[in-house]
């Protein structure tokens, strides 16, 4: 096949050349929270989604962004709680305290599994920290520019402290 270039045949796959597009042929916007959602795990959602560009999270991961929402407003209803019976406990009285402090364990227990949740769902939509290796990067250069706890200034090898 002549390529127009003097006659010398071009090896491969020809290309079909491509419609002249936009570069960008519709405006992204960020995805809308589901009606499912109550007015709080809504303004939870919009947290989420307007810190990530228009297209981060995909359809399929609506779902799961879904249920991080909710896992967060349950964990502040605990943490709301929690707030709440460690007020009454100083003026608690024996019977009362014991359960006030039974209430609070399973609270405590509640929110943290909640913790875990919202942790797992977080790296796996990749909007944590960890997920960003440029962190891990800065984080590790800037460990091996410091000094270290370890090294002491003015000990070298051989000399011994006064």
């Amino acid at each position: 096949m002549a390529t127009g270039g003097g006659g010398y045949p071009r090896h491969g796959r020809t290309t079909v050349h491509k419609a002249e597009m936009p570069f960008a042929a519709t405006d992204a916007e960020h995805p809308p929270p589901p009606a499912e959602l109550t007015e709080e795990e809504k303004e939870i959602w919009r947290g989420f989604t307007t810190r990530m560009p228009p297209d981060y999270f995909a359809p399929p991961t609506w779902a799961m962004l879904t249920n991080l929402c909710r896992h967060v407003r349950a964990s502040r209803v605990f943490a709301q709680q929690l707030q709440e019976y460690e007020a009454q406990l100083p003026r608690a009285i024996n019977n009362e305290r014991h359960e006030i402090l039974r209430l609070m364990m399973a609270l405590s227990r509640a929110q943290s599994a909640e913790s875990r949740t919202i942790a797992t769902l977080s790296m796996r939509l990749k909007i944590t920290q960890l997920c960003d290796s440029t962190n891990i990067h800065k984080a590790r250069r800037s460990f091996l520019r410091e000094q270290k706890p370890w090294d002491v200034p003015g000990d070298a090898d051989g000399e011994e402290l006064q």
